[in-house]
């Protein structure tokens, strides 16, 4: 089999899993936008409970920090690849490591979400639709990207 399209085939089904996770968060922002549209002003779901939310705000915004630093810490472990690897494996191996880097660039913008629906704070929502939205661009699967790290 030729190189770039074994590099192809275990490209394609990340890029297009990161593609979706794209789709999710312009779908995430587009419920807060209809929500606070329809119910203006919207205050949460659980302002009537009339309790502080500063904890959870700071829970939240906590957790999204240690799952930033996670990847930060876990990219290039992840992706690193034995020059002594067979070719397939090291591919199988990227396309894993690419869908675990998404999965959890897309945590910050769930729990931003969560906590817009929680305390209407649509701000929080934003702060973390932007990690996440940043996180996926930079761990977007590349062809150039995933040629430099099977070169070792």
């Amino acid at each position: 089999m030729d190189p770039r399209d074994e590099l192809r085939t275990f490209l394609r089904p990340a890029s297009v899993a990161a593609a979706g996770i794209m789709a999710s968060l312009v779908i995430y922002l587009g419920l807060v936008e209809v929500l606070k549209a329809v119910n203006r002003p919207f205050r949460g779901f659980a302002a009537a409970a009339g309790g502080s939310l500063q904890p959870l705000r700071l829970a939240a915004f906590g957790i999204a920090a240690a799952v930033v630093l996670v990847i930060l810490i876990l990219r290039h472990r992840l992706f690193a690849v034995d020059p002594m690897q067979e070719r397939r494996s090291a591919l199988a191996r990227l396309q894993k490591a690419s869908l675990v880097v998404l999965v959890l660039g897309e945590v910050p913008a769930i729990l931003g979400l969560g906590l817009f629906l929680i305390g209407g704070n649509a701000v929080d929502f934003y702060i973390l639709l932007f990690a996440s939205l940043a996180l996926t661009f930079i761990d977007f699967p590349r062809r150039a990207v995933w040629e430099e790290w099977l070169k070792g």
